[in-house]
Parts: C-alpha cells; sequence; structure tokens
C-alpha cells in the first residue's frame, strides 16, 4: 500500500508521519521500519534494498520517504519505475509537505497513492491545533497575537510556546509581547492590513520598526511582492475565482489564510499604490530620483504611501 502524507502543514504532516512510525514500532517494532530522509545523497541500490525488500519475520515493513521540490531528476525517474513494483508486504509512505503539485513524482503520487492532507489554513485552524497540544497554556488573544508575530508558521510558533513553557505554566501579554520578535514577513502583513484599511498613520509606525533592523531597499522588494500577491487575490475575488483555485494559481500555501481578509481600500485605488510603486523603483532604477540616500528614498516611498490616503 502506498500512502502519500502531504499538503501545506509542515507540522501536521510531520506529526502524524512520526504517530505512524510509533505505532508501527509498537506493533511490529523497529526492525521492519525503514526512514529514507535524504534521497538526493543515496545510492539507488540503497534505495531498492529498501523499498523493494520484504518485511523480516514479521507481515508487515514500513518505509517512509521524504520528499520535496528539489528532488534530483534521476531520483525521480527512479522512484517512477518502481513504484508499480512494492511487495504486498510492505507500507510506502511518501512524506511529502507543500509539495509542488507540478511535479512529475507528485503527480503520479497522486494518481496510485491513499492521499492523507494535512492542512491548517484558517487561524481557527491554527488555533484549534496549539490548543490540542497546549491546553490551558495561553490565552486566546494572546495566541492570535503570537500567530500573527510567527507568520502562521505552526513549526515556529509551537517551538516559541515550548521554550517559554520551560520557565513558565501559564504564556501572557508580557511573555508574547516581551520575548518573540515578530517575523519580517509578518511585520509585512500587518503593514499591508494597515494600508489596505487606510490605516497610514499605524502603517508608518510599522515601518519606523522594521528600519530598525531591515535596509529599506530589501524592505521595498518585501512590500512590493506582498501587494503583488494580495492585489491579484482581490482581482481573482472580483472575477469570482473559488478559494481552492486562487491558491493554487498564486502558490499560496500557508498564505492561504490571505483569501478570506477583506479591506477597505477599493481595487482601483490599491492599483494606483501598487503602480506609484513601482513607478518609484523605475525612477531609481533610471536614476530619475532627485536624491539618492536610504533617508531620501524613504521619504519618496513615504510620499506614495500618505498619497493613498488623500
Amino acid at each position: 500500500m502506498i500512502y502519500l502524507f502531504t499538503w501545506n502543514s509542515d507540522y501536521l504532516v510531520m506529526e502524524n508521519v512520526l504517530n505512524w512510525k510509533n505505532q508501527f514500532i509498537e506493533k511490529y517494532g523497529d526492525f521492519n521500519l525503514i526512514h529514507l530522509k535524504n534521497i538526493n545523497e543515496m545510492e539507488f541500490d540503497t534505495y531498492s534494498q529498501h523499498i523493494l525488500s520484504s518485511s523480516f519475520l514479521w507481515e508487515k515493513k514500513l518505509v517512509i520517504i521524504d520528499l520535496n521540490n528539489d528532488l534530483q531528476e534521476e531520483v525521480v525517474e527512479f522512484l517512477y519505475k518502481i513504484l508499480d513494483k512494492i511487495p504486498n508486504s510492505n507500507i510506502l509512505l511518501f512524506n511529502y509537505p507543500s509539495p509542488d503539485k507540478r511535479q512529475k513524482i507528485y503527480k503520479e503520487l497522486e494518481k496510485i497513492s491513499e492521499i492523507k492532507e494535512y492542512n491548517a489554513t484558517s487561524e481557527n485552524e491554527v488555533i484549534n491545533v496549539i490548543n490540542n497540544k497546549f491546553r490551558n497554556k495561553i490565552s486566546t488573544s494572546w495566541l492570535n497575537l503570537l500567530i500573527k508575530y510567527k507568520s502562521w508558521n505552526l513549526n515556529k510558533i509551537i517551538s516559541e510556546l515550548q521554550k517559554l513553557l520551560i520557565l513558565k505554566d501559564y504564556i501572557d501579554e508580557n511573555d508574547v509581547v516581551n520575548n518573540i520578535i515578530p517575523e519580517l514577513e509578518e511585520n509585512i502583513f500587518l503593514l499591508i492590513d494597515d494600508l489596505l484599511n487606510n490605516n497610514i498613520i499605524s502603517a508608518l509606525k510599522k515601518i519606523d520598526i522594521i528600519l530598525n533592523d531591515t535596509n529599506i531597499y530589501a524592505f521595498y522588494n518585501n512590500l512590493l511582492a506582498n501587494l503583488r500577491t494580495s492585489i491579484y487575490i482581490i482581482k481573482f475575488k472580483q472575477e469570482k475565482v473559488n478559494s481552492n483555485n486562487i491558491s493554487q494559481i498564486l502558490s499560496l500555501w500557508s498564505r492561504a489564510f490571505l483569501i478570506n481578509k477583506n479591506y477597505k481600500i477599493s481595487y482601483n485605488r490599491f492599483k494606483l499604490l501598487y503602480i506609484d510603486l513601482i513607478n518609484l523603483d523605475k525612477k531609481m532604477k533610471s536614476w530619475k530620483l532627485i536624491w539618492t540616500e536610504e533617508k531620501d528614498f524613504r521619504f519618496e516611498l513615504e510620499k506614495c504611501l500618505l498619497k493613498t490616503a488623500s
């Protein structure tokens, strides 16, 4: 039997792979369990021996293979050729979080595997996962803040909680605010929320915070990239494209929650803001800006943002 554990929550995929490993060991022992973690670095003879050999003394053998989107082509071809040769006694489990569904190996596994998808695309789903693991250890209000600080990344959220709980039994506001550093990506999301809800003063304050640790040009490029995603989402929603298709077209994965956000700014106004920011980039690259220092570029950027509120 072939199983494919997949989809956008790396943490949930890995947690369920671990659960299967533990259950198999409890029933059959660890002698007939193989976990291939770095298959790009292994010899094909080793693959064949592990994947195609039958179990020893027991009725079942479990082979877990970690996949990612950077598999070497010869590895993909090898797996593609042996998938129909798996002995009946062997359970083949492919661990493939955040897959590129355009990949040849994914398309083949999709046809022949029993697929188990593990998703956490909304705030409620993330909260439910964490509450099940850390029941009564953090209040929901501060958990929401922690989720935003760590850009909805379950691995990072749980890691931060585990570190805080070494010294405390319960996590409150001060623990989150004073000890957790927001991801740059999350700071950008919060800034974009302010921009697209016409909270320009709050947005400018966030820029002050971000630029304490980030180069103005790196910030600008990150802002443009995320605004581009948001403008496509709004455009697709206007065209009545369903959420699943939007997520796949834009390869949103763990950022699929952005589809459900609603903003006060109109699409046309948003488009003008984005065009102004793009033109700022053109002016800079063609030496048409009057000044060239970072503080001057920041001044021009903030002018674009303030224009949105007028």
